[in-house]
């Protein structure tokens, strides 16, 4: 049987799941959920995404997220995922994929299943062979929500605004939730909501994609000035490289067989678009003319040189500060 197709639509509510290769452990203490949402709030604010829940269990991670005016969400995920299973293989001296091959994703109803999903997510501590306390554990969103303090990539007010928001009425309805029992009504493997609400989605992934539409004109227009955005940005990074080199930033996107500084700085600078904007690995690849190569081949060129690093560590806190 065929995968359905992953919907990514703009300004749309998801929830994000994905569980380990064969049960592996994904996080072992509180640096590891620290360093996992480090990551979730780099590329929330990347991709413009406003993140409302989460919670990192030993062997998945559930997220509830939403997306704005271009939608993104396999490349996040792959800078997610990726990202984050660096850091553990390294700090826990594993090799290979950590997460299985293909994250889920279920559109979500907002209007019906917003507040119920939260719910879902922050009560998964309990679903587990040893349940423990959602309101003790550390690893989801909850304590947030009850206590406030919340990062900034975590959006509650929305969630609380159900509740006037008194974080109290919130707790209660948590508690009673755990009375109740929880359970996902999903719909064709793609949809938290029912059979009408599959239909309304459809059609606007069919109004998308009819050429001429007004949804193909505005998301045509949003693209346009995402991607000036993100020329902008990018011009910025190779910039602040070229001034590190002494080097005119034309000499840097267009050296494909560089060496010495050159070389240097067009590695540097393919690392830190990786970083700075949302483009693909082959969108970069164009942007620095790359054309016999993944730009795979750089990226892990600056954490196995040690110079490398230096000016690496130096030039990202100059663009801190400025991009």
């Amino acid at each position: 049987m065929a995968r359905p197709k992953r919907i990514d639509l703009p300004f749309s509510l998801y929830h994000v799941f994905s569980r380990t290769n064969s049960g592996d452990i994904a996080f072992h203490d509180q640096k590891d959920w620290n360093i996992f949402l480090e990551y979730v709030s780099r590329y929330a604010y990347l991709f413009d995404y406003r993140i409302h829940a989460w919670c990192l269990m030993s062997t998945h991670f559930h997220l509830l997220m939403e997306s704005s005016r271009i939608p993104r969400l396999s490349e996040f995920m792959r800078r997610l995922l990726t990202a984050y299973t660096v850091y553990h293989n390294r700090r826990h001296k594993r090799h290979g994929h950590l997460f299985q091959g293909r994250f889920k994703s279920y559109i979500v109803e907002k209007s019906d299943y917003f507040l119920s999903l939260s719910r879902y997510i922050h009560l998964n501590p309990r679903e587990t062979a040893k349940p423990q306390d959602p309101f003790r554990y550390q690893g989801s969103s909850l304590s947030y929500y009850i206590k406030g303090g919340e990062p900034d990539c975590l959006h509650t007010k929305e969630i609380l605004s159900w509740f006037k928001g008194d974080r109290k009425r919130y707790e209660c309805y948590i508690r009673e939730g755990m009375k109740e029992g929880q359970k996902l009504e999903i719909y064709q493997q793609r949809f938290i909501g029912g059979e009408s609400f599959s239909q309304r989605i459809n059609k606007r992934i069919k109004e998308n994609a009819r050429k001429g539409s007004r949804a193909d004109r505005a998301i045509r227009k949003a693209d346009r000035s995402f991607q000036e955005t993100q020329e902008k940005t990018a011009e910025a990074v190779i910039r602040r490289v070229a001034e590190y080199y002494d080097l005119n930033p034309e000499v840097i996107r267009k050296s494909y067989y560089a060496h010495g500084d050159t070389g240097k700085a067009r590695t540097m600078a393919i690392r830190l678009l990786r970083e700075w904007v949302s483009w693909t690995g082959k969108e970069i690849g164009q942007y620095m003319g790359i054309k016999r190569k993944s730009i795979y081949d750089y990226l892990n060129m600056i954490d196995r040189n040690v110079d490398l690093r230096k000016d690496y560590d130096q030039i990202r806190k100059v663009l801190k500060g400025s991009v």
